[in-house]
């Protein structure tokens, strides 16, 4: 039946902090279970894209961070959402990042699920606190610092799971 069978159709904006060493080790992890799902057809990870390939540390024209990169990451990552089915999010419950909050608005707005995977140091979820804006936001909560479940979560049709796992303000 075309209408249950996985299809790799979806395409997927992986929304994700790069600040640090771990942050930036999550990303290979999560495109490693994501390519396995077979619901999926393209991933977009903007970081793969950066306007004339300027890095933080691999800054060949010295433009990382001017008023142009920055307006063109901007533009590049909005369109990137725009043309993108479903978002998920790498959310660090410990070093929360507004450019992801900014997404998430991206997303609703444009009536897009959210798939977000959070990330904790600690093991006692009720220890955080989440954003009502951004805890109400998310279409489907995943199971905390757990790629896995990336791997087999049928993004062609994403049930909601709005429970989140931890305390929403």
């Amino acid at each position: 039946m075309k209408n249950i069978d996985a299809q790799p159709i979806t395409k997927i904006y992986l929304a994700t902090s790069f600040f640090n060493d771990e942050q930036k080790a999550r990303v290979d992890k999560a495109l490693a279970a994501l390519e396995k799902n077979p619901t999926i057809g393209v991933i977009h990870q903007p970081f793969d894209f950066q306007y004339k390939n300027a890095l933080i540390d691999n800054d060949p024209e010295g433009i990382f961070g001017t008023l142009e990169w920055q307006v063109a990451t901007y533009n590049n990552d909005i369109n990137a959402v725009g043309n993108s089915d479903v978002c998920v999010a790498l959310y660090d419950m410990d070093q929360e990042d507004v450019g992801i909050a900014f997404e998430f608005g991206m997303f609703t707005a444009l009536g897009k699920p959210i798939v977000c995977i959070p990330f904790t140091q600690k093991d006692d979820l009720s220890e955080y606190e989440m954003n009502l804006m951004l805890g109400r936001g998310v279409t489907t909560w995943l199971t905390p610092n757990d790629f896995d479940q990336l791997s087999t979560f049928n993004f062609n049709h994403p049930m909601a799971q709005p429970v989140c796992p931890f305390p929403v303000i």
